[in-house]
């Protein structure tokens, strides 16, 4: 009866450790402040800084006015919309991602983006658990 509790402690570990590996993280950009011109323009740096984005993870963004718009790292940096990957003009706005790399974000409304509501990501494929 002692081998078959402790076998089956092992198996509970061994599911509970496989279930944490294949969770993903839902994101929700900003935090409490959500996807709007920041007061401070280190926002949306600062909180990306903090956080580790894989694949099968989503960001969520949280706004009343304006949109999402994933651009080229050109456009991210020149606050320019020439040929945008994607624009969401609603919200909550959610974006899986689903392809490692850097991601762009900004939001595409005249000024906001020259004021820091951006959003620069780099994501990751999702580790392996196993050893």
């Amino acid at each position: 009866m002692g081998a078959y509790n402790f076998n089956m402690v092992v198996f509970m570990a061994m599911v509970a450790s496989m279930a944490f590996c294949s969770s993903a993280t839902q994101h929700i950009v900003g935090d409490a402040s959500g996807w709007v011109i920041p007061s401070n323009h280190n926002l949306y740096t600062d909180w990306a800084s903090q956080r580790m984005f894989t694949v099968g993870d989503s960001l969520v963004f949280d706004f009343l006015t304006g949109d999402v718009t994933e651009v080229s790292k050109d456009d991210y940096d020149d606050c320019h919309v020439s040929n945008p990957e994607s624009t969401i003009k609603t919200s909550p706005a959610i974006i899986n991602l689903t392809c490692p790399g850097d991601h762009y974000y900004i939001c595409s409304l005249e000024g906001h983006c020259i004021f820091h509501q951006k959003l620069a990501i780099n994501v990751v494929m999702k580790s392996s658990c196993s050893k």
